[in-house]
């Protein structure tokens, strides 16, 4: 079956592109709940590794997250303006 071909010949965004921003999105969630878990129910699980290492590496994870969450929104953004543009 032949697709119709668009008036307005737009790019459209594939499916990898939306699954990768919303995995982008996801994982960046992901570190950052998991730093804060580190950094907040280390007592509670009596984790073999000091105050000041759980608190740094709690802070690598939260640092990590943010990273990632400004990378995917630059690249939503710049997604966005080139189907604009077009």
């Amino acid at each position: 079956m032949l697709r119709p071909e668009r008036d307005d010949k737009k790019p459209t965004v594939s499916a990898y592109n939306k699954f990768a921003r919303i995995f982008g999105l996801v994982m960046t969630l992901v570190y950052v709940a998991l730093g804060l878990f580190i950094i907040f129910a280390g007592d509670n699980l009596n984790l073999s590794i000091g105050v000041e290492v759980r608190y740094f590496l709690g802070g690598i994870l939260i640092l990590y997250g943010i990273v990632r969450f400004i990378r995917v929104y630059q690249t939503f953004k710049r997604s966005s303006n080139n189907r604009d543009e077009d």
